[in-house]
């Protein structure tokens, strides 16, 4: 079973996309960057999806994981509570 969120990034401002609970974390969505809560284009891990789902594993309780896009983005983040 999962939890999903559905957040629009704002265009070029570091949004927070996780905020781990120990679950394990899929991400769905097109170009975007992932990293700490300055990420941007230069520094953060470039994300393509093209709409596929990206198994982040399990989050740790407390880690923040924040996401840039370079224009308005709708990511989906599936927060699993069993084991898939």
């Amino acid at each position: 079973m999962a939890q999903i969120q559905t957040i629009t990034l704002p265009a070029n401002t570091p949004t927070i996309l996780i905020n781990g609970t120990g679950q394990r974390v899929w991400i769905q969505g097109q170009s975007f960057y992932l990293g700490g809560s300055d990420v941007n284009s230069d520094n953060g891990i470039f994300i393509h999806g093209h709409d596929n789902r990206i198994d982040l594993g399990n989050i740790t309780f407390g880690e923040i994981i924040y996401a840039f896009s370079n224009h308005e983005n709708t990511i989906t983040v599936f927060y699993y509570t069993t084991a898939m």
